[in-house]
């Protein structure tokens, strides 16, 4: 496959500080785009900043930013468009998972929090990154949810329900704008050795490194290819989708999980 091109593409990625949020950075810096991430933690996006300069000799925008406070979206991409003097052309929405939660164990914090991370935050980001998407006739909009999107987790309530929602609104948005040469696609993201998942195996099994690798040795003798993903290998297809390869490919929801869905479609 040749080598990706995003040269005079703006890349906007939520969440981008650390696991596949901060791959895509890297990714979409290496091949020439504009990146800007956002993250709540300050040391972390400077962290992250400091490593794609150090790999790429890119510098990229981050801008702090709480998934939670979706009445401050608007003012990111007026930060993103006053520094790269131009709209959004790839957005990426990205965000952390919600707790691991029986339904009868919410809150309606609990609710509040994960619709605004895991969906509004997404929507909202969505319709202010069309606005310029429509002007230059060509955008790209990837949300990257979760395999229980499609195959709901016991435990996993918040993330189900969240997950399916933006699923749901991915494929609602790529019809309204298809004729706009935007698309939207939604990945239904399995395991990938991120902190995250190895931070909800510890909350099963305890703070032990040793459990840890017995335990992420259990769960890749359980998917078919027999291993979890790193970051870059997942990343692949995300790229593409983000690509101008990929024009015929909209509302589609796809699982990256080594074969792990049950499903047929």
């Amino acid at each position: 496959m040749d080598k990706f091109d995003f040269k005079n593409k703006n890349v906007l990625i939520t969440a981008g500080s650390k696991g596949i949020g901060f791959e895509l950075a890297l990714q979409f810096s290496k091949y020439g785009g504009n990146v800007a991430i956002t993250s709540r933690n300050i040391s972390n996006l400077k962290n992250a900043s400091k490593k794609i300069n150090l790999a790429t000799n890119k510098n990229i925008l981050f801008i702090k930013h709480d998934l939670k406070n979706i009445n401050n979206i608007k003012k990111i991409f007026v930060k993103f468009k006053k520094h790269f003097k131009s709209g959004v052309d790839i957005l990426i929405n990205n965000s952390g998972g919600p707790p691991p939660k029986k339904v009868l164990e919410t809150t309606r914090k609990n609710w509040n929090e994960a619709i605004n991370i895991n969906l509004a935050s997404s929507i909202f980001s969505s319709i202010e990154a069309v606005k310029d998407m429509k002007r230059k006739k060509w955008g790209r909009i990837i949300n990257l949810t979760s395999s229980t999107a499609k195959e709901p987790a016991q435990n996993m309530c918040l993330s189900n329900v969240t997950r399916s929602g933006l699923a749901s609104f991915g494929k609602t948005l790529s019809v309204e704008v298809a004729r706009n040469g935007i698309t939207v696609n939604t990945i239904l993201t399995g395991g990938v050795l991120t902190e995250r998942i190895k931070n909800l195996i510890k909350l099963r099994i305890g703070n032990s490194n040793l459990k840890l690798k017995k335990e992420l040795k259990r769960i890749s003798n359980n998917i078919p290819v027999g291993r979890i993903a790193d970051p870059e290998e997942f990343v692949q297809l995300v790229l593409f989708l983000a690509s101008e390869k990929s024009s015929y490919v909209t509302g589609t929801s796809i699982p990256i999980d080594g074969g792990s869905s049950k499903s047929l479609f």
